[in-house]
């Protein structure tokens, strides 16, 4: 129950910050800051652990934490920190050797994810993480992981996560198409520094109409993921038959955030 309300907390506070005046975040996907929306399902599903340690799990009354619960918080917490290692994009390097003064200004008002400041969220991360290890050497028999075979998982993962990127390669090949023609139309190009060009492009681009798609696909893994995460709460599972297998609804629905970080990042 701890980790709903957590989860309850964050989400009204990054939606109060985002329909507060300036809290808008222009060109990206629903207008928050950029990986608001990973850090938001990476924090959700590692304080889930919580949900499995006594006194907090009286709803489903599991003391075992399932392995794809387990394997999913190794792979999430992996992508999350690489994925925000790179963060500064070319454009943002050129103004800082050219305009330090303007760059300074923009880094200053700069809005990272769930509006706090930087490193909050890498910090939460290993808080929980640490307190995870904590209880495993004073309360060992509080935390209990669940043993099945991992290679399995770690095959859908990686699956998941290629097709996402294929998707995002899918969708940077279409990008390409339209920068050219964008570069085409502005008056001059071939005069222009390659920082000026870049600087133009990145102003015509805030906004554009392709962020809804983004938008879309953000809110729909991450009603999947509190699906997910409800029916583990209550103990919940539908099965699914395939052709040749059965496959469990929750963790079908669990594994899509593998898609959806191949597909951001």
């Amino acid at each position: 129950m701890i980790s709903w309300i957590l989860g309850i907390i964050i989400i009204v506070y990054v939606l109060i910050r985002r329909f507060a005046k300036n809290g808008r975040v222009e060109g990206l996907p629903l207008g928050m800051p950029r990986g608001t929306v990973r850090a938001i399902i990476t924090l959700m599903i590692v304080s889930f652990v919580l949900s499995y340690i006594p006194p907090f799990n009286f709803i489903s009354g599991e003391t075992i934490i399932p392995a794809e619960i387990v394997n999913t918080i190794f792979i999430l917490v992996a992508f999350y920190f690489e994925a925000r290692k790179g963060e500064d994009n070319r454009l943002k390097l050129l103004k800082q050797i050219r305009k330090p003064l303007i760059a300074a200004e923009e880094k200053k008002k700069e809005k990272k994810p769930l509006y706090l400041p930087k490193y909050s969220v890498r910090i939460s991360l290993m808080l929980l993480l640490v307190i995870y290890f904590i209880i495993d050497i004073f309360y060992p028999s509080s935390l209990n992981l669940e043993i099945q075979n991992t290679l399995i998982d770690i095959l859908l993962i990686a699956i998941l996560y290629f097709i996402g990127t294929f998707f995002r390669a899918i969708g940077l090949k279409t990008q390409k198409r339209k920068l050219k023609e964008q570069l085409e139309k502005i008056p001059n190009y071939q005069e222009l520094s390659k920082y000026d060009i870049l600087e133009r492009l990145d102003q015509e681009n805030k906004g554009k109409s392709g962020n809804f798609w983004k938008s879309f696909f953000s809110i729909t893994v991450f009603i999947t993921v509190v699906v997910s995460l409800f029916l583990f709460t209550i103990n919940l599972d539908f099965i699914i038959p395939l052709i040749v297998t059965t496959v469990s609804l929750r963790r079908a629905l669990l594994l899509l955030t593998n898609l959806y970080f191949g597909f951001r990042d």
